[in-house]
């Protein structure tokens, strides 16, 4: 009898029933005469009796209490988005939409005369006219109605709760990365991708028309395709390789067929005649001269146009950077030839070197007959990019097999141009003799010439001003093929306050949200151009070739390189010949530039945007999509970071994107 007293449910909507229940099983007790020790037992059970009727109705009011504060966090922040929407100065509109959203959420559970609800915004400068409004706070008064407590007096419990938003706190520093790739003029989606965009940009200047932080939104916008273009005026920077000190700069150029009437005026540092160097210099009027690619440039009268590789790993994962100021000692002696991070600095490899898409061979080759004259022979290999004569010296001398031609002190003898083999055709592709021909195709551009596949505009730095950011997205152009790691290094870097670009806010500033949105409609692609067919294996591409004796994309690829992401077990193909084999690799990296970013505070947005399923890039956006990281806690404690949709549907994507960067902390 006793345990069956104690033991009953109890729920909000039957707490009546339970007491009377309750009340009759005491009334039952007490009329029991079996036993004789009724009294001293109800005396006994009274404390107990009293403790169970207060902790069924603190139960209850506890959960009205968290109801209703949740209730009140979803209206305040609710009512700090329409605060951007209907705008400033008008407070009793948002004091009307903020109890209608409260009241809505709290009267299917909870009588609304139990409660009583209150408004306040607070303003900052009131000089200002109108008012910035600084701080939205929510209150309410919750008044619970005990059911059982009234047997110990207590009728009533009750609460005072609140919910504040704190607008314009905070400022915001985005990247927009954006896919350029030919593939975006299919189904609209280059123009469908720069409306959204636009509405996005717009939303977020709104939100931060409110805040009183100097400077509360910053854009920077990066196209991307196969490369990206970091603008050609920043040649002369020192976070590039001015002076070809890259262990990679001097890929495809060999400076022993340069043509010199004094060879005692080149010097080579670390490195010999016919093979990579880190610096080659020329004795110019009295003053050594460093010998660049931007020099190659010049000798056949083309502009770079402002595209970089890929830097050899981890650089390329990373926002590292080093300065040819500091000297060649220095920065050659923080190089780490084994690939590894320097034990201290950046080494050589820390600096952006120029793209220059080589000359590939001609497809005929010259052969001296007999009789002293010359003819074309067929080359075996079809290549997609010649746009010089092979055969050209410079002042228009030609030669032919087995001749040794001698202008100055240059010897050409040891070289067999027409045999058709991959080390005489890569041979053939690093002569330089023919660049200071300087007589070239017509019509070379982004698709045809040293700035091959150097397609899209130049990176827009973080700027605050809307239009410039509008404009950039204008200015897009769908052209290339896609590499998705260097839209997103780049992103990252416009962020940074460190070198190359250094519009960034210092990294640990609580005040200050970095974020990447990063759009693709498709999956990383290296070029082929008939790569597989020749010696070089691939197409020119930021990551240079894959043929062995360059092949820079193996590096950082093992087991406990990619330890705890999707690429862990993944075997991947060292000599990548086609683009399946190149997409893994290029995914790999892609992956740990994104953990690297968001390491250092950046938190990602990713988007596939009218990508056919079972396309690997889902796999890989989704991975890289997340929250910041600082001092090993999550920045974004909430919110969603990948989005997969259609055409019809990106703009609901990016509407989203905006309001969770909007979104402002709930202070208390």
């Amino acid at each position: 009898m006793f345990m069956n007293l104690l033991y009953f449910s109890v729920s909000n909507s039957n707490l009546s029933v339970c007491w009377e229940k309750l009340m009759r099983k005491i009334i039952d007790f007490l009329r029991d005469k079996s036993g004789n020790i009724a009294v001293t037992a109800v005396i006994a059970m009274l404390p107990i009796m009293a403790s169970v009727a207060a902790a069924v109705d603190w139960s209850a009011f506890s959960r009205q209490k968290s109801f209703v504060q949740q209730s009140l966090d979803a209206a305040a922040l609710a009512t700090a988005k329409e605060l951007y929407s209907i705008g400033e100065n008008n407070d009793d509109a948002l004091e009307v939409y903020a109890q209608k959203f409260f009241e809505a959420n709290v009267e299917s559970r909870i009588n609304l005369s139990s409660l009583v609800f209150d408004f306040h915004i607070r303003h900052g400068d009131t000089s200002v006219e109108p008012p910035v409004p600084t701080t939205i706070e929510l209150t309410a008064v919750l008044d619970y109605p005990t059911v059982f407590a009234p047997v110990m007096g207590i009728d009533q419990i009750k609460a005072d709760l609140s919910s504040q938003i704190s607008v314009g706190n905070r400022s915001v520093e985005i990247a927009l990365v954006m896919d350029n790739s030919g593939s975006m003029k299919n189904n609209s989606r280059l123009s469908i991708m720069k409306s959204t965009t636009k509405g996005l940009v717009e939303a977020i200047f709104k939100a931060g028309s409110f805040s009183e932080i100097d400077e509360p939104v910053r854009f920077s916008v990066v196209p991307f395709a196969g490369m990206v273009n970091v603008g050609s005026n920043n040649e002369s920077e020192n976070w590039m390789d001015t002076k070809g000190w890259s262990s990679i700069h001097h890929e495809n150029f060999n400076w022993g067929t340069y043509q010199t009437s004094n060879s005692t005026q080149f010097q080579y540092l670390n490195g010999t005649s016919g093979a990579p160097v880190t610096g080659f210099r020329e004795q110019i009027s009295g003053s050594w001269e460093w010998l660049t690619r931007l020099d190659v440039y010049d000798m056949i009268n083309e502009n770079w146009s402002g595209c970089v590789e890929m830097r050899p790993w981890p650089y390329n994962t990373t926002d590292d950077v080093t300065s040819s100021n500091l000297g060649y000692s220095i920065v050659q002696s923080a190089f780490n030839t084994s690939g590894n991070p320097p034990s201290f600095g950046n080494g050589a490899d820390a600096l952006f070197v120029p793209t220059f898409a080589p000359d590939n061979p001609d497809n005929k080759f010259r052969k001296k007959k007999n009789n002293g004259s010359y003819t074309k022979k067929n080359d075996d290999d079809s290549y997609q990019n010649n746009y010089i004569s092979d055969f050209n010296l410079k002042g228009g001398a030609k030669f032919g097999v087995n001749e040794t031609v001698n202008p100055g002190n240059f010897v050409k003898s040891g070289f067999n141009p027409n045999q058709k083999n991959s080390t005489n055709q890569i041979n053939r592709q690093s002569w330089m003799f023919k660049y200071q021909n300087g007589t070239v195709s017509n019509g070379l551009g982004s698709n045809k010439g040293p700035n091959k596949y150097c397609t899209i505009p130049a990176i827009t730095e973080l700027t605050i001003t809307e239009t410039t950011v509008t404009d950039a997205i204008d200015a897009m152009q769908a052209n290339g093929i896609t590499n998705i790691q260097q839209g997103l290094t780049w992103g990252w870097r416009t962020l940074s306050d460190n070198a190359p670009f250094t519009g960034g806010r210092e990294n640990g500033n609580g005040r200050n949200m970095k974020y990447i949105i990063l759009l693709t409609d498709g999956n990383n692609y290296y070029p082929t151009d008939g790569g597989s067919d020749t010696p070089n294996l691939t197409g020119y591409g930021a990551w240079a070739y894959a043929r062995a004796d360059q092949n820079r994309w193996i590096e950082g690829l093992t087991s406990s390189d990619l330890a705890g992401t999707i690429y862990e077990y993944t075997t991947f193909d060292t000599t990548p010949e086609s683009s399946g084999d190149s997409e893994k690799i290029m995914n790999a990296h892609t992956l740990q530039s994104c953990n690297n970013a968001k390491a250092d505070g950046i938190s990602i947005f990713t988007i596939a945007f009218d990508v056919s399923d079972g396309s690997s890039v889902k796999e890989l956006l989704n991975a890289c999509a997340g929250t910041g990281i600082e001092e090993g806690v999550q920045i974004v404690k909430h919110g969603e970071f990948y989005y997969d949709v259609d055409g019809d549907n990106l703009d609901d994507a990016m509407s989203a994107i905006a309001a969770q960067i909007g979104d402002l902390r709930i202070i208390r």
